[in-house]
């Protein structure tokens, strides 16, 4: 037993030390998830990762490797979760974990079921085999395990997912979650056709939820509370460790009699509400629900009006609605300064955006007053896209120099060149931390003639040319022929900079 827990200790450490350097070698600080691609290939089947940047647009790396237990040229993915591939080959389900994608071939990966044996899968967890649900899942060594569950039946819904176990914290409670099981410490709300119900993966254990009618039943995340739960005549409250209070008592001693189902439910940065459709607006302090006589500024549901006044947050209307406490003072915001009030919204806890002006809430006047958005204001309104419209190219919408374009512009791709790695960057006297890299992003196009690199088009809309490079059989969208038109225009770039 000792010189297994040294061995687990040790493979954790070992994780721990492979993630640091693989991210060190090739990472920026914000990344799309990576996506996952089955190739068949003359001497195989493999499967590539690919990871792209936030903009979902640009690439940062590929690569792939061969499955050694799939040999089924028809081999194909059937779902991916996130966290595990599921693979039909040879007329049997495989998982292929993610976490194992590096070293995948040390280990064996078994079947879960055959084909023929599975009438329904849901969210790549539950398999309906011979009228039967199982839960399936896998081991740090690719070993598969199942749950058979009785008391489920019928149709099957998964509605919620959630990590609840904090027994071991930061990145070692991922990779000790990883030697154990791929899911220890998950709990999952789902329903049937005749409850609703929390399943503690780990325990194997379905607990059912009283009062709930499956078909009525809508789940809401919000920004604070994790979720609502509710149907048309009870309400609960779920928190991050999945524990659910039932509140519809306070809601039936504050006079709401119509069901919660015709009402909507609104989770915002001014805190979370609820429009009953009478004139009513449930706001949300601490964990309770409170009605109060007012509407929403516009269709954005996150600023109120009470007596002609507009309110940004729900502490404020609260106060105001109920203005008992000696220390009270006006807690509405003054929007004259707003061009556009019917569209104005929050985009962060103190910015405002009307869709033309950016603004933040001075605390002494209480005024919006204009601003120039930040850094972190044009992350959120960046679009991400390429639009190409006859010879003009635009990048997030802003326009490129295609003067020496000869015909119109196709896009090839776009890929990352990192300069220095994500590093994290402890701040002493604020207790937090901040992620910092740099990294170029160049952006090819072609005009059937020649071949042409933007590099970091927002700073610079001009283009360089690569006057050696034919775009004859160049693929688009290919991070081979992206990474190969970067080697060569690499030390160009890097010379005249």
């Amino acid at each position: 037993m000792k010189h297994l827990i040294q061995q687990i200790i040790l493979l954790i450490f070992y994780l721990v030390f492979i993630d640091f350097v693989q991210a060190s070698q090739t990472s920026v600080c914000h990344t799309d998830s990576p996506y996952y691609d089955l190739l068949v290939e003359k001497d195989g089947i493999y499967l590539q990762e690919t990871i792209k940047a936030e903009n979902k647009i640009s690439y940062i790396a590929q690569s792939k490797i061969r499955l050694k237990e799939i040999t089924d040229k028809g081999a194909r993915i059937i779902s991916d979760d996130g966290d595990r591939i599921l693979v039909l080959s040879n007329a049997k389900y495989f998982f292929i974990p993610k976490h194992l994608y590096r070293t995948i071939n040390q280990y064996k990966i078994t079947s879960l079921f055959n084909e023929n044996e599975v009438s329904k899968i849901v969210s790549n967890k539950f398999f309906l085999v011979s009228g039967n649900w199982y839960y399936a899942s896998y081991a740090l060594d690719g070993e598969s395990y199942k749950h058979k569950i009785p008391e489920l039946k019928g149709n099957l819904e998964i509605i919620a997912v959630a990590v609840v176990n904090n027994k071991y914290l930061g990145r070692f409670n991922h990779f000790w979650s990883i030697v154990l099981k791929d899911d220890e410490g998950y709990q999952i709300i789902l329903k049937d056709d005749n409850a609703v119900y929390v399943y503690d993966i780990s325990k194997n254990k379905l607990e059912k939820i009283p009062h709930l009618t499956p078909s009525q039943t809508h789940l809401i995340q919000s920004r604070n509370t994790p979720y609502y739960l509710y149907d048309d005549d009870t309400f609960y409250l779920i928190d991050k460790d999945y524990k659910y209070t039932d509140i519809t008592e306070e809601f039936n001693l504050q006079g709401k009699y119509n069901g919660f189902t015709k009402a909507e439910m609104h989770t915002n940065w001014s805190g979370d509400s609820m429009d009953t459709k009478d004139g009513l607006i449930w706001i949300k302090i601490f964990n309770s629900f409170k009605p109060v006589k007012a509407t929403y500024l516009n269709a954005y549901k996150d600023l109120y009006v009470y007596h002609n006044k507009v309110y940004s947050h729900n502490w404020a209307l609260q106060d105001e609605a109920a203005p008992s406490d000696p220390s009270y003072r006006d807690g509405s915001i003054d929007i004259s300064n707003v061009k556009n009030p019917g569209e104005l919204h929050k985009i962060s806890s103190s910015e405002y955006f009307d869709n033309q002006q950016y603004y933040s809430l001075e605390e002494n006047s209480r005024r919006l007053e204009k601003k120039e958005p930040s850094a972190y204001l044009k992350l959120l309104t960046t679009k991400d896209d390429i639009e190409i419209r006859e010879k003009r190219i635009f990048i997030d919408g802003q326009q490129l120099n295609t003067d020496k374009f000869q015909d119109a512009p196709i896009f090839l791709g776009s890929i990352v060149d990192i300069i220095s790695p994500c590093v994290r960057i402890m701040h002493e006297y604020y207790h937090d931390e901040t992620y910092d890299s740099k990294e170029d992003y160049y952006y090819f196009f072609t005009d059937g003639k020649k071949v042409y690199a933007y590099i970091n088009p927002r700073e610079n809309q001009k283009p360089k040319v690569l006057h050696n490079v034919s775009p004859r059989n160049l693929k688009a969208n290919d991070y081979d022929t992206l990474k190969k038109l970067l080697n060569i225009l690499l030390p160009t770039a890097k010379k005249n900079d």
